[in-house]
Order: C-alpha cells, then sequence, then structure tokens
C-alpha cells in the first residue's frame, strides 16, 4: 500500500523510470512531486497502479509539506 511521502518510480506512461515522493493522495489517484519538473505547486496526477514503490520513505508528511522544491530534488538526487 502506497503513503504519502514513499519515493515511487513511474512504470507506465511518457515518465516511465522517473522518481518521485508521494505529495498527496486522492482516492485512487497520487499527487506526485520532484522537485524539478514537477513542483509542490502543481504535481503530477497519476494513478495509484501506475507506480512502483522504491522501499524508501521520506520522514514525515508534515516535513514534505514545508520542504522547498530543491530540497526534494535533491533528497531525490542523492538516492
Amino acid at each position: 500500500m502506497l503513503e504519502i511521502g514513499d519515493v515511487v518510480e513511474s512504470i507506465k506512461g511518457h515518465d516511465k523510470g522517473r522518481v518521485y515522493i508521494i505529495f498527496d493522495i486522492s482516492g485512487e489517484f497520487a499527487y506526485l512531486v520532484d522537485g524539478e519538473y514537477r513542483k509542490k505547486d502543481k504535481p503530477k496526477k497519476k494513478r495509484l497502479k501506475h507506480l512502483k514503490n522504491k522501499f524508501i520513505k521520506y520522514n514525515s508528511n508534515k516535513e514534505l509539506k514545508s520542504l522547498y522544491d530543491y530540497e526534494i530534488s535533491t533528497f531525490l538526487r542523492q538516492l
């Protein structure tokens, strides 16, 4: 089960292979950010079934909402 703060990889679509952090979940959709192309003010909407969990979780949802986009992109690049 995917949760907010999980690091996921897209397995379908034109962004296949791109790594994101789940910023929000609504029904069967996840809202994804990567800090570079998809920022917090305009997250990517993607179906949960098109994502693969990378078994890494960002610390907390509360902390994720307070981060700047460049901090998110730096975290993902270090993986």
